[in-house]
């Protein structure tokens, strides 16, 4: 987990507001929803999330996971683990407004409302789900509407993460509360924040990085936090080990170069057998060289090399090609127009090399 979370200043700050707001008990207007391709920090704003909930001591906060919340009453069961809980389960719950019997023919939205509502009233409650894009649609929908309606008159937060397709994902669960979700998109970080990423760690202890080492930081990662962390593990390695000076270099990166190039390989070869198992190689080669040197195409130019690559260039298939590059992470929507820029620049250059050639 990176020691300093550099480039999410305006993210925090949102965050930080409703959590004001929460422990204030004062309604909040929507749900959060931080989405962006694997590897840039969602999982890490997640955390310093839960820290900044905790260090608040009013909040109480809940982690989901959808890998362990398959049907309704598994949702229902983790959102009962309160120890104050367990105490008045089974029975009735009348001193909190909600009566309940467990029953063996499934649980309902009401009863998860009913959950929430009683939680929400003896605390501001903080609902965190990572992988938010893998939950099931029964367990999201009975999730997302429990959520909406308790909201509107207690302290309760939900923020969900997830990759790309995490909207559609969500959308198709039919929960009214889409509309009023504030989106927050998580990418590759800007350069000043890249060079701050890598080079505040070291100045705790005393390592200073000197500027044409972060410059090359900065272009060996293309701002991409994974990879800042990667080279960092490498550094660190080489600066603390025998013959380190005191100080990160040009010189001190390409001692630590053959560690990161060897675990970005594998990264890469992921990604790639990910493109080849979805029968799109093609369509990847064909989208890295449209790319090039530039930093963003246009939303027509993406389409036209996407089906130079498929075998059948039909709407559809173009379609379905541009959601899972996307939902992979190989492509990244600009925003707020509309737009594509890579997700990582290097990824492409790889795909190019290796890739069949049409």
């Amino acid at each position: 987990m990176p020691p300093y979370l550099a480039g999410r200043e305006s993210a925090q700050r949102f965050l930080g507001a409703l959590l004001r707001r929460l422990e204030q008990r004062v309604p909040i207007a929507g749900e959060v929803i931080l989405y962006g391709p694997r590897g840039n920090g969602k999982t890490v704003l997640l955390g310093w999330l839960r820290r900044a909930a905790a260090a608040r001591g009013a909040i109480e906060t809940v982690v989901l996971l959808p890998s362990e919340i398959r049907e309704v009453r598994q949702l229902a069961e983790l959102l009962m683990r309160a120890a104050w809980w367990r105490r008045l389960v089974p029975g009735q719950l009348g001193a909190w407004g909600f009566s309940w019997t467990k029953q063996a023919d499934g649980v309902s939205r009401s009863f998860v409302s009913g959950i929430l509502t009683a939680r929400a009233r003896k605390s501001p409650l903080l609902l965190v789900m990572d992988e938010a894009h893998t939950l099931e649609t029964a367990v999201g929908r009975a999730l997302l509407n429990a959520a909406q309606e308790v909201r509107q008159q207690l302290p309760l937060l939900l923020v969900l993460a997830g990759t790309p397709n995490i909207e559609r994902h969500l959308g198709r669960m039919g929960a009214s509360f889409w509309n009023r979700a504030e989106h927050l998109r998580i990418g590759r970080l800007a350069e000043g924040a890249a060079a701050e990423a890598f080079r505040r760690p070291f100045a705790r202890e005393g390592i200073e990085v000197e500027e044409a080492a972060l410059a090359e930081v900065v272009r060996l990662s293309h701002g991409y936090p994974y990879f800042l962390q990667l080279l960092g593990r490498a550094a660190w390695g080489v600066a603390f080990g025998p013959g380190g000076d005191g100080r990160v270099s040009v010189s001190t990166l390409e001692a630590a170069r053959p560690e990161f190039e060897q675990t970005k390989g594998h990264y890469y070869r992921h990604r790639y057998i990910e493109l080849r198992d979805q029968r799109l190689l093609g369509v990847g080669r064909s989208v890295a060289a449209l790319f090039g040197d530039r930093e963003t195409v246009s939303d027509e130019m993406l389409t036209q090399a996407i089906r130079s690559g498929l075998e059948d260039p039909s709407h559809e298939e173009a379609i379905r090609a541009e959601r899972v590059l996307a939902d992979l992470g190989f492509i990244w929507g600009t925003s707020p127009n509309p737009g594509w820029e890579p997700g990582i620049p290097s990824l492409m250059d790889y795909v190019v090399e290796f890739a069949p050639a049409p």
